[in-house]
């Protein structure tokens, strides 16, 4: 059998990839002849090899001229590479991007394909698919119902480096903890800042923090904006905090949230937001937008239960993420395409 996975985002690095890469990997373990490809901004076409050999990627050159804007790209050098691959299984990493549909169209009727999905986003091709890879279970039974009445929803484990993000202990820096960025409004970190009143809050991520943010400390020393960090930092500060708060008003299952939960915080998020990937009550909570802040403090009040529920944080993710977590779904996934055949 041939796999090809689709990255539909144009772009070089493969660093946001490893997921996929690693379960690219279990494929070929498994006897799958699977390889990723990617448009990129180069004029020729490129291989490059991931994890140690095992996995690899087809760099395509962007159709000219490209549009400015990523979804829009497309690559006739990846259609032909794509024929001369001759996948019986496409997979896309990516919803409304047109390289979706500009592929299809070009290897005709017949292709077989699927999704990995994020979030609720929607795809013209997305209903001739076979199969969808989602985030968690109730994304896919509540935004690709028909693929789960079907058995055709997948969970697909984020990649945790499940060694890096072991907890230690050690004396907290951090009360608590944010991860996201400052360039999209929907991460709305302002909503945290009633919380310096009484706690350390540290806000990480990438962009630049409007003045009304950083200035909105009610006590003096008690924010935090260290900037976008790398894993090799960030994991150090996550261990150092005591709970992570997700505030933003849309998303699907943020890989940060779980990189929270894997180094022992437990999260407390909207419901309306982020309403699985957790057990309420055990690893973190879901709670209504109204009730966030209430609950934040509660909980940081009552250590036994915060302690409980970060330890019961790491366990989950060690179940159901990292490496093994993505080589099991790789193996369930070959399975159900047996027993359909």
């Amino acid at each position: 059998m041939r796999l090809a996975l689709i990255m539909s985002h144009a772009d070089r690095s493969m660093t946001g990839a490893l997921r996929e890469l690693h379960f690219l990997s279990r494929l070929r373990g498994m006897g799958v002849e699977a390889a990723a490809f990617r448009i990129h901004g180069g004029r020729a076409i490129e291989r490059e090899s991931f994890l140690d050999g095992a996995v690899d990627t087809i760099f395509c050159p962007e159709d000219l001229p490209a549009p400015p804007i990523p979804h829009r790209k497309t690559s006739a050098a990846m259609l032909e590479t794509l024929r001369g691959f001759a996948p019986d299984l496409l997979i896309f990493k990516g919803l409304s991007y047109d390289i979706n549909a500009f592929l299809l169209h070009g290897l005709g009727a017949g292709q077989r394909y699927g999704f990995i999905v994020g979030g609720s986003i929607r795809d013209r091709v997305l209903d001739g698919a076979e199969f969808v890879f989602g985030e968690y279970e109730e994304q896919l039974e509540r935004h690709f119902p028909a693929f789960a009445a079907r058995g055709r929803g997948y969970v697909m484990p984020k990649y945790i480096d499940l060694e890096a993000t072991r907890p230690e202990p050690a004396a907290p820096l951090h009360d608590i903890v944010n991860v996201g960025n400052f360039r999209e409004a929907r991460k709305n970190q302002a909503m945290l800042l009633p919380l310096t009143r009484d706690w350390r809050v540290a806000l990480v991520g990438g962009g630049s923090p409007s003045e009304a943010l950083r200035q909105g400390a009610l006590s003096p020393g008690h924010l935090s904006l260290p900037g976008q960090l790398s894993h090799a930092q960030l994991f150090p500060l996550l261990k150092r905090c005591r709970l992570m708060v997700h505030c933003s008003t849309m998303d699907g299952l943020p890989r940060a949230m779980v990189e929270g939960m894997a180094c022992g915080l437990p999260v407390i998020a909207c419901r309306d937001t982020v309403y699985g990937g957790l057990t309420d009550g055990t690893e973190g909570l879901l709670v209504e937008r109204e009730a966030l802040l209430p609950a934040v403090e509660a909980l940081l009040r009552d250590e036994p239960r915060r302690r409980r529920m970060g330890e019961s944080a790491r366990a989950l993710v060690e179940r159901r993420h990292g490496p093994p977590a993505i080589g099991a779904a790789a193996e369930r996934f070959m399975a159900a395409l047996a027993a359909r055949a």
